[in-house]
């Protein structure tokens, strides 16, 4: 029998849960398996960003069994892989498994990205996940309502990218609403670029 998700905020002791949680619904992503096509280095990519950006100026959602997470970026804060060496070693050792091609695709995806991105003061979903064999247990869309909780109690609208068609009924269920679609480069894969409206104050 599945227990009901319950979903809090994450301290920096779940950072080792988070990256295994995060590494392991990321798995078959179509956008990360495009830009970084070496699933090995995953939980590194997600433990530099979760340590270095999301705990000193994000939101993170965790269910408390480690079935998923939830990294959100409130009004103000850009996304920026931070400048560490370990970063540096994970572009290293992606080009010397994968070839220069991969900074060609990191390049791209960041500017088809860039251009979609609103302008206006909003919360920004990056990453929401659910580990692979809890799929169906209502983790992801808890998640969604604990972040959409919090942005309606500010009255903030909010946006994230898509990078499976499967879900987007589920965002659309939680009243993000497909602004347009649009292709990572020539053979890349497509992305649902997708805006929820802010609440309003009798809704």
């Amino acid at each position: 029998m599945h227990t009901a998700p319950h979903i809090r905020e994450a301290t920096p002791e779940d950072l080792d849960l988070l990256v295994d949680t995060l590494s392991d619904a990321f798995h078959d992503d179509p956008v990360m398996n495009w830009v970084i096509p070496e699933r090995s280095l995953y939980a590194d990519f997600f433990r530099i960003i979760i340590r270095d950006l999301y705990f000193p100026k994000g939101i993170i959602h965790l269910d408390d069994k480690g079935r998923g997470a939830a990294l959100w970026l409130p009004p103000g804060i850009a996304f920026e892989i931070p400048p560490r060496l370990g970063m540096l070693s994970l572009v290293v050792r992606l080009v010397l498994k994968r070839g220069f091609g991969t900074l060609i695709r990191m390049r791209d995806q960041g500017a088809l990205f860039d251009t979609h991105h609103p302008t206006s003061p909003h919360y920004y979903l990056q990453f929401i996940g659910c580990r692979r064999d809890a799929q169906g247990m209502g983790v992801g869309s808890s998640l969604l309502k604990q972040g959409t909780r919090l942005v309606d109690a500010e009255g903030m609208p909010a946006y994230l990218e898509s990078s499976n068609e499967l879900n987007v009924p589920l965002y659309q269920r939680h009243r993000f609403e497909v602004t347009t679609q649009d292709r990572v480069s020539g053979d890349g894969p497509q992305v649902w670029f997708m805006w929820r409206e802010a609440s309003q104050p009798d809704s």
